[in-house]
């Protein structure tokens, strides 16, 4: 691969020439590389990540079509230095929402108690939920956080009285808008 650099004959050139060379322009530069060469053979893995990149590629051509998520895609992408949102959204549908933190530092079994989650993802965490179960493995509780004006931080309010609470499980699930989940867990130890 090459870099053409100030040449009046290749700036701005972009496609095939003839059967060796393939011309592409990347971020003001025209980059020229030897044309591929495909084996016309694909394992099943790589006929597998096609298909997800087909649909990845759907989806993000409904969501610019969408006024409220082109919209969201568009300003994201402009945000982030991306010249495409379309890219951005074929990216989000690929890549799930990330749980940065899941602290229950504040959480001793009674109602109230808060659990707080940082979650962020490549456009936005549609939802987290917070499920509580006991080493047994019944549930305790479950419910949906809710963010207090940081998009990234999501708040959970216990509701349950939970005295013997060590050794019970919190299972934190964040979901985006193509629908990926993420899933974290921590296991509580009693502080008295």
């Amino acid at each position: 691969m090459a870099v053409v650099k100030k040449n009046i004959v290749t700036d701005g050139l972009s496609g095939k020439l003839g059967r060796n060379l393939v011309f592409r322009q990347s971020n003001g530069k025209t980059i020229v590389a030897s044309s591929p060469t495909p084996s016309g053979t694909y394992s099943e893995k790589q006929l597998d990540q096609r298909k997800v990149f087909t649909k990845a590629s759907h989806y993000a051509k409904i969501q610019m079509a969408d006024p409220v998520f082109g919209k969201k895609y568009r300003m994201a992408a402009k945000a982030k230095g991306l010249r495409t949102p379309s890219n951005l959204a074929v990216q989000d549908y690929l890549r799930p929402p990330v749980i940065e933190s899941l602290n229950a530092s504040n959480y001793h079994g009674e109602p109230g108690d808060e659990i707080i989650v940082e979650a962020y993802d490549d456009l936005e965490v549609e939802k987290v939920t917070v499920e509580i179960y006991h080493a047994d493995g019944s549930l305790v509780e479950k419910g949906m956080a809710s963010t207090n004006g940081n998009a990234f931080e999501w708040h959970y309010s216990a509701s349950v009285a939970n005295a013997d609470y060590a050794g019970d499980k919190i299972i934190v699930k964040a979901f985006d808008h193509p629908g990926n989940e993420t899933i974290k867990e921590l296991v509580l130890i009693s502080n008295n």
